[in-house]
C-alpha cells in the first residue's frame, strides 16, 4: 500500500496508531504516535485509518516534544535569568557577583547566597581564585551559559573577606557569526562594608530579589580592548627612546601638578576622611606581590593619609583594615600609640563591623 505523509493509520499486529511524518523507502516510514514519539515502522504492518479526534492528539502532542526539544537546556546548578529587553533601568549587558540575603526581609542577618551573573550573548569559561589574606586559592572553575546565573556558595558574614578582591579570569564564546571578545582577568573589587549596610540590597530584576551586585566586567568595555596583545620588545623601547633627542623632550610641556589633595577622594565630610586599605584598592595588580610587600604599601599609605591629615586640620580618619589575619591592625595600632594628639579606637561595628579603626585629631584644642 502506498502512503503519504499525513495519512492516519492503526497498526495490524498491535492496539493504536498515528500519523505517518516521515517516509524513508518503500518499506519503512516513520509513524508519530499518541505520545508524541516518531517511530519507524515496516509500511506492511500498517492500515490507512484513524479519525480526526486522534489525529489532532497527535499532533499536538508531536508539536509539544519539537517545542521542548528546541528549548534551551541548562545544567541543574544555572538557572536563566529574568529578563526585561523594555525596561531601560535593567543593568548594562556584563558579567556580576551578586549577593543575595538569604533573609530577604531582613539582608543584615543571616547567610549570603554568592551568585555568578552571565547577564551577556556571550557563554562564560571561568576560573575563580579567592583571596585569604594575601595569597590566592583556587576556588571554582566551569563555564555558565548566556543570560544565566550560577550560584557559588552560601557563606556566614565571617566569611566576607575572604571575596573581598578575589581574582576571576575569564573567557567569552559565541556560537557562529559573532564580534569576539579578548580574554578577561582581574579583581572582583567591593567593600565588604556594603554588605553591613541594609540599603545596599536593591531589588535586582534580574533575580526578582534583594541583592547587591558587584560588577565584575562591561561587554562595552571588553568591546573597546584589542583582541590581541602588542608585546614590545626592550630592544624596540631602547630604540625609541634613543630616537627621543634631549632637545626635543626639553620642549616637551611637563604635566602639572593636581592641586587637589589627595585625601579628597577619602573626604566624607570637610573634616572627615574614610581610607579603604584593602591592598585592591591601592594598586590596580597584586598577584605578585609578597605579603610582607603588600603590608608595606599599606602601611606607607596609612602613614601618608596621617600625616596629610595633620596637614589639613581634619578632626577625624577611618581606616577600612578589613579582620584578616589581624597583621595590618597590628602594625597601625604600633603606630597610633606613638603619635601625639590623637585617640583611637574601633570604628562604629553597625556601619564598619569589626574591621575599621576611628582616629581622632585634637591639634586645635
Amino acid at each position: 500500500m502506498n502512503f503519504k505523509v499525513g495519512d492516519k493509520v492503526s497498526f495490524l499486529n498491535d492496539k493504536g496508531g498515528g500519523i505517518i511524518t516521515k517516509i524513508l523507502d518503500d518499506s519503512i516510514v516513520h509513524v508519530t504516535i499518541e505520545d508524541g514519539f516518531e517511530i519507524p515502522v515496516m509500511a506492511k504492518e500498517l492500515l490507512k485509518t484513524g479519525t480526526a479526534e486522534m489525529a489532532a492528539d497527535i499532533s499536538r502532542a508531536h508539536q509539544n516534544i519539537i517545542a521542548k526539544n528546541n528549548e534551551p537546556e541548562y545544567e541543574d546548578d544555572i538557572l536563566p535569568l529574568y529578563l526585561s529587553h523594555n525596561n531601560p533601568d535593567q543593568r548594562a549587558e556584563g558579567l556580576y557577583f551578586c549577593f543575595v540575603p538569604e533573609i530577604q526581609e531582613n539582608p543584615l542577618s543571616g547567610s549570603l547566597e554568592i551568585h555568578l551573573i552571565n547577564h551577556t550573548r556571550y557563554t562564560s569559561v571561568f576560573s575563580l581564585f579567592l583571596n585569604h589574606s594575601g595569597d590566592y586559592h583556587g576556588t571554582e572553575y566551569g563555564y555558565i551559559e548566556a543570560e544565566s546565573r550560577l550560584q557559588l556558595a552560601t557563606i556566614g558574614r565571617s566569611e566576607i573577606e575572604k571575596w573581598a578582591n578575589a581574582l576571576w579570569q575569564n573567557v567569552f564564546f559565541m556560537e557562529d557569526k559573532c564580534k569576539p571578545l579578548p580574554p578577561f582577568s582581574g579583581l572582583v573589587n567591593f567593600r565588604p562594608i556594603k554588605l553591613y549596610k541594609e540599603e545596599s540590597f536593591q531589588f535586582e530584576s534580574l533575580l526578582r530579589k534583594k541583592a547587591l551586585f558587584v560588577e565584575v566586567v562591561l561587554v562595552s568595555e571588553m568591546h573597546k580592548k584589542p583582541l590581541l596583545d602588542e608585546k614590545i620588545s626592550k630592544e624596540a623601547l631602547k630604540t625609541l627612546e634613543e630616537k627621543i633627542r634631549p632637545e626635543v623632550a626639553a620642549t616637551m610641556p611637563k604635566p602639572t601638578q593636581a592641586r587637589e589633595s589627595f585625601l579628597e577622594k577619602h573626604k566624607i565630610d570637610d573634616k572627615i576622611a574614610e581610607v579603604d586599605l584593602h591592598i585592591g584598592e591601592l594598586v590596580e595588580n597584586f598577584t605578585n606581590l609578597e605579603n610582607s610587600d603588600m603590608l608595606n604599601l599599606q602601611m606607607d599609605y596609612f602613614r601618608k593619609c596621617m600625616n596629610q591629615a595633620e596637614k589639613e586640620k581634619l578632626s577625624k580618619v577611618i581606616f577600612i583594615h578589613g579582620i584578616g589575619n589581624g597583621k595590618l591592625k597590628t602594625e597601625i595600632n604600633k603606630v597610633l600609640q606613638t603619635t601625639q594628639g590623637i585617640e583611637y579606637y574601633d570604628a562604629p561595628y553597625a556601619r564598619y563591623g569589626m574591621g575599621a579603626t576611628e582616629v581622632k585629631f585634637y591639634r586645635n584644642k
